[in-house]
């Protein structure tokens, strides 16, 4: 098998006329004469104005043209010749990334008026016949003029109206499902933690925005060339230098000057500063040959923490924090800073190269390079869980990602482009003060949900991560009549390096404050290697993705033209886990070095447009197709480092007393027992259904583009995503067969109990299997309009819904399926609303450009940018383990919400459970979800909170200076987020719930207890995002 793959790699390697990926665009039309007749061998000719760039072909049987690997921009020069009749030439033409610009000439014969077609406008971007699917096209000038305080890529992808709005999630997806690339080459955090892009960990963004020339985002994108998301694709391409020198050097700062107060305190935000700087230069080595583009840029950030000790809102008290502290001291640990802000440093250093080389007029080659440090501090606080400074975090990250791309064009109408990529990607956490095992305090001041955190990170004390990636690329496309063929092979090999052992130290919970000063633990868990001389087990494995394609673009007229192609993908895993007798013989059929077997998973796709008239000012497209992607790499991972021989655990229900050396955890001891002759065997344990397949969706969308009167654009679209294969954790080693059991329940909560670690030998047995179960669905309109005075609107509303059995929030096999909640069995939970889903979002933009002065040198840019929603979903949770399943640990068991007091215990005597009832009761009464539950469980992310409205605005000066054929401009910009709450203070309110999860009910020895939140709702403010933020811009542009 291996041999055929590499045979079959290398015989497609080996085409010698072939096309690119998604990094270049493409010239299609036709050539007539006078009579509509077909021209066969008319010469058309491209030449790109700022590099001098040529391309050319000339026209088949069918009077057809088709010039692939294009650069994107322009202008472009094509003029279009024939023996014997008059040449044409179109002029100030513009290509766009993905979207082929598109002509219809006639040539008349000679004596002819001479005639020169100018351009005026670039491709629709919506009314064009290359389009079918769902996609967003994001250009240079609107990265140039959007408002972005941050200056990251998600900013701008947020435009697609199916985005989450915030970071990299799109259709109702988790973002560990979106594939990103730069220039052909991945970009992707294939590991998936943190986010989709590398350094995310770090905090730092995966490119500089100033090395970008246009983005674009697929969610449905039926030409089999796209590939490896389930969610959608971001592919982004790289600025080039031309013959022209130009270049630009720009700095930007936020600090405390520049945002508003804290809208929970009302009080100004500790300082903290931000500042950005760089610069930019491109330009010829050898002109119309050579060129080179060049961008260095460093981030400074120091923000302040939130929900501090004093402020309004904060989960702990100072007479608490005091005494946490002290306690702490005498088990001989000190806790670090706790009074005042605790600034968090994020830092970033960025380095992108590129050179571009026209070889000749066939073949032209590009190299690029982008090297990426990022360093960041992580201290998170909320109103409900408050964790002291050292049990925060320092993250690192160094990427060091090489792509080369060969673009080759004929003038017989055939098309290459190979991409090779490497990429080098090191993430490395530490973390904060001396070792000591994490602690976790709950019922913090008496309230219930309210928890203080000491010690070390418990998932950061040994946590490193290297990947490797090298792909390789080549597409082959050729035109024959109306038939436009394409060819090609991605494949992927991925080498990964994890060290993750969590709860080293040791992880103890303490339902309170004099449990812990007493050592009176609640649970204690505790992992620890079994390798000769302690040496900290890694997992190590290779693996890797191929995928084989083919298709037929084919033009039944200038009105329909339809796409159809199949793609194969195989999905391999090179390295065989660890084998382990103990977990066979425990669980017949099962096996630790049992791995995914490799298949072929096969993705057909069909797509058309049709123009429901010459003028193309209605035209139906859409489509059909299976999309395959990746998981995590992180989840397979897993088993590579929980086969049960290279680490074992320690779990254990109140245990004796707290063990506070963390280089001595194997001392505790149940009922007076000691536990160390007993953890030698105890282990986590992680399996594989070898039959397990990467993610899979069929997708379906239809969609109108049609324009209205008043040259106004508009769209429907609706897409709809069936899972195929989606992840599925299971956990073997909990009893399979819940049972009833009154006595803990209490109520009318009548939920199966389930056993948690049936067998002693283990703690967690996760099994990674597939489910097919899960949907979304989405409706979006859009408007938009250019006027003539160089304003430019647009409008969208977008109604979306998501179903899944699991979000894949977790980061490691036991926190995902731990935190996917649940009424009824844990290892076959049923479909609930996704933790990403967007129920409803609006966005809109304003975007206003005025020049003047002398040629016009100066210039003003207005940009408005509005995006709303109606809320994040989140899930109404008991504060501990109510069915067993997970000994002890909270957070994945569904409140039964009581309809009467008959149908819930609670603790203390007949007037405290009176007083619980009643407020418990105008609790339920006062949320607009728990209401509509009563008597029933509440449902996995079933709350909402608030909806949000958030304008952003950029303000853009331009002073310019002309000297000759010299320009020089000074440019002063000002971004503001969430510009409403300038105006007012309680506009541009902004909600989460921690952990999309609210914790109101404890449960205890047969009776319950409830504490309403603090801030009287299940959610908070965010304070930073309700905030208005400012950011001060200086640039000067040369050229």
């Amino acid at each position: 098998m291996k041999k055929f793959l590499l045979f079959t790699l290398v015989a497609l390697l080996g085409f010698a006329s072939v096309k690119a990926q998604v990094t270049t665009s493409s010239l299609t039309g036709t050539v007539k004469d006078a009579k509509g007749e077909p021209l066969i061998g008319a010469t058309v000719k491209a030449v790109h104005g700022p590099t001098g760039t040529q391309y050319g072909a000339s026209t088949n049987s069918e009077g057809r043209v088709s010039i692939s690997n294009m650069r994107i921009g322009g202008p472009y020069t094509i003029r279009i010749s024939f023996l014997g009749l008059n040449s044409e030439s179109l002029s100030n033409a513009y290509l766009k990334l993905g979207e082929p610009f598109s002509f219809d000439v006639t040539l008349k014969g000679e004596g002819s008026e001479l005639q020169e077609v100018v351009v005026t406008g670039k491709v629709d971007p919506l009314l064009n016949s290359r389009r079918t699917g769902a996609s967003t096209t994001i250009s240079k000038d609107q990265l140039e003029s959007l408002p972005s305080v941050g200056r990251s890529l998600s900013d701008f992808t947020r435009l697609t109206p199916q985005s989450s709005g915030s970071g990299y999630g799109f259709g109702g997806a988790s973002y560990k499902y979106t594939n990103i690339t730069v220039d052909g080459a991945t970009n992707t955090n294939l590991f998936g933690l943190s986010g989709p892009a590398p350094g995310a960990k770090a905090g730092a963004q995966p490119i500089s925005l100033d090395a970008i020339q246009e983005v674009q985002v697929v969610l449905a994108p039926y030409d089999v060339v796209y590939g490896n998301f389930t969610g959608a694709g971001v592919n982004a391409v790289t600025r080039s230098g031309t013959n022209q020198v130009e270049g630009s050097a720009y700095f930007f700062v936020r600090n405390q000057d520049l945002e508003g107060k804290n809208p929970v305190t009302n009080k100004r935000y500790d300082n903290f500063h931000q500042y950005q700087y760089g610069v930019r230069v491109g330009g010829p080595l050898i002109e119309n040959k050579l060129f080179y583009f060049v961008n260095a840029e460093q981030t400074k950030q120091d923000n302040p923490s939130t929900y501090n000790v004093g402020d309004a809102g904060a989960a702990i008290s100072r007479t608490t924090a005091d005494r946490i502290a002290s306690i702490a001291n005498g088990y001989g640990y000190n806790v670090g800073s706790y009074t005042g802000a605790n600034p968090q440093s994020t830092n970033s250093d960025k380095l992108f190269a590129r050179l571009d080389w026209n070889i000749n007029d066939k073949h032209q080659l590009m190299v690029r390079h982008n090297y990426i440090s990022g360093y960041t501090d992580k201290l998170t606080r909320s109103a409900t869980e408050f964790h002291f400074s050292n049990n925060g975090q320092s993250q690192k990250s160094t990427q060091n990602i090489t792509a080369i791309e060969l673009r080759s064009a004929f003038s017989s109408g055939w098309s290459n482009n190979l991409i090779l990529g490497h990429t080098s990607i090191k993430d490395k956490a530490q973390t904060k003060g001396e070792l000591f095992p994490m602690v976790t305090i709950n019922n913090i001041d008496g309230i219930s949900g309210n928890r203080a955190v000491i010690g070390s990170q418990n998932n950061n004390v040994a946590n490193e991560l290297d990947q490797t990636i090298f792909e390789v690329t080549n597409n082959v496309k050729f035109l024959s009549g109306n038939h436009s063929f394409t060819f090609g092979t991605h494949n992927e090999f991925y080498k990964f390096r994890n060290l993750f052992m969590s709860n080293l130290y040791g992880n103890w919970t303490f339902n309170n404050i004099d449990d812990f000063e007493a050592g009176r633990a609640l649970s204690m868990s505790s992992n620890y290697s079994l390798l000769p001389g302690g040496e900290l087990p890694q997992a190590k494995f290779g693996a890797g993705q191929l995928a084989f394609y083919a298709q037929d673009e084919y033009t039944f007229s200038d009105r329909l033209k339809v796409t159809g192609g199949l793609r194969v993908d195989i999905p391999l895993i090179f390295d065989t886990p660890a084998a382990n007798a103990d977990v066979e013989a425990a669980f017949p059929g099962q096996r630790t070095d049992r791995k995914a077997k490799s298949s072929l998973m096969f993705s057909p796709r069909v797509g058309f447009n049709y123009a429901a008239n010459a003028e193309r000012s209605l035209q139906f497209r859409g489509g059909f197709g299976i999309f395959t992607g990746r998981v995590p790499f992180v989840w397979v991972g897993n088993q590579f480092t929980n086969a049960g021989t290279t680490q074992g655990s320690i779990s254990a229900a109140n245990p004796d007393r707290f063990i506070a050396d963390p280089y001595n955890q194997s001392a505790v001891t149940i009922n007076g027992q000691p536990q160390a002759g007993k953890v030698s065997s105890r282990a986590t344990i992680n399996l594989i259904d070898e039959d397990f397949k990467f993610s899979q969706v069929m997708r379906v969308n239809l969609a109108s583009d049609f324009r209205l009167p008043g040259e106004i654009t508009a769209t429907l679209e609706g897409i709809y995503s069936k899972t195929l294969n989606n992840i599925l954790f299971q956990d073997l080693n909990i009893e399979q067969n819940g049972t009833l059991n009154p006595a803990l329940t209490g109520g009318a909560d009548n939920r199966p109990v389930y056993k948690a670690q049936v067998n002693s030998k283990f703690t967690n047995v996760m099994y990674l299997t597939n489910t097919d179960k899960g949907y979304t669905y989405s409706l979006t309109a859009q408007l938009q309009k250019a006027f003539a005075m160089g304003l430019n609107a647009n409008f969208g509303y977008t109604y979306g819904q998501a179903r899944d059995v699991t979000s894949g929030t977790g980061d490691v096999a036991f926190s995902t399926w731990r935190f996917n909640q649940i009424s009824g069995d844990p290892n076959n939970p049923g479909l609930a609303i996704s933790s990403y889903e967007i129920r409803h979002r609006l966005v809109g933009g304003l975007n206003y450009r005025v020049n003047y002065g002398k040629d016009n040198l100066y210039g003003t840019t207005f940009s408005l940018f509005y995006s709303g929603f109606s809320g994040t979903p989140f899930t109404y949770l008991y504060g501990n383990d109510l069915n067993g399943d997970t000994n002890n640990q909270s957070g994945n068991d569904l409140i039964f919400v009581p309809a009467n007091a008959s149908q819930i215990k609670f603790s203390g005597d007949a007037a405290a459970q009176a007083a619980q009832w009643e407020a418990l009761e105008a609790f339920i009464n006062g949320d607009s979800y728990l209401r509509t539950r009563k008597g029933d469980y509440a449902e996995r992310n079933g709350a909402r909170t608030p909806w949000s409205h958030n304008f952003d605005l950029r303000i853009l000066q331009d002073v310019g200076t002309a000297f000759g054929s010299t320009k020089n401009r000074l440019q002063i910009s000002a971004d503001i987020s969430n510009v409403g709450n300038l105006l007012k203070k309680t506009w541009g309110r902004q909600y989460f719930v921690s952990n999309q999860a609210s914790s109101l009910i404890s449960y205890n020895n047969g009776a319950y207890s409830f504490r309403a939140p603090t801030t009287g709702k299940a959610y908070q403010v965010d304070a930073i995002s309700s905030t208005w933020q400012m950011q001060l811009g200086v640039r000067y542009l040369f050229n």
